[in-house]
């Protein structure tokens, strides 16, 4: 029986890598981007007619909204609105009513995660009685 133990990297898979490699170099102003188009130009792909989509700015840092809902809830049961004012309130710098989807977002993870329940279009962190 004969075992394959070296698998060729596709040539798609190649291309795609040094795409990605490409736009990190293009946004983060990197002295590498020569030499990824180099490397483009040598698999046969035109460097200039990739795009280089924007790196779009976080409204949130990583578990913010979470600890600002679960805050909010603490206080006591609240509609979504308010727990939407609450953030609003707390982040100054979010134009009117940014909030009210990512709460909402927020808030479904929550309760599948158990930790946020709904009852009577209200909602109360942890256990609801």
């Amino acid at each position: 029986m004969t075992r394959r133990y070296f698998r060729p990297i596709q040539e798609d898979t190649i291309v795609s890598v040094l795409h990605f490699l490409r736009q990190e170099a293009v946004r983060d102003g990197c002295n590498t981007l020569p030499h990824i188009d180099a490397l483009l130009e040598m698999r046969g792909v035109n460097p200039s007619a990739l795009t280089v989509p924007r790196k779009t700015p976080k409204a949130f840092k990583k578990g913010e909204l979470r600890r600002l809902v679960l805050q909010a809830l603490r206080e006591g049961p609240k509609t979504g609105r308010q727990i939407a004012d609450y953030v609003e309130a707390a982040r100054s710098d979010l134009p009117k009513g940014a909030a009210y989807k990512r709460v909402y977002v927020c808030l479904a993870q929550l309760r599948g995660h158990g930790m946020v329940k709904r009852k009577n279009g209200e909602w109360f962190a942890g256990e609801c009685e």
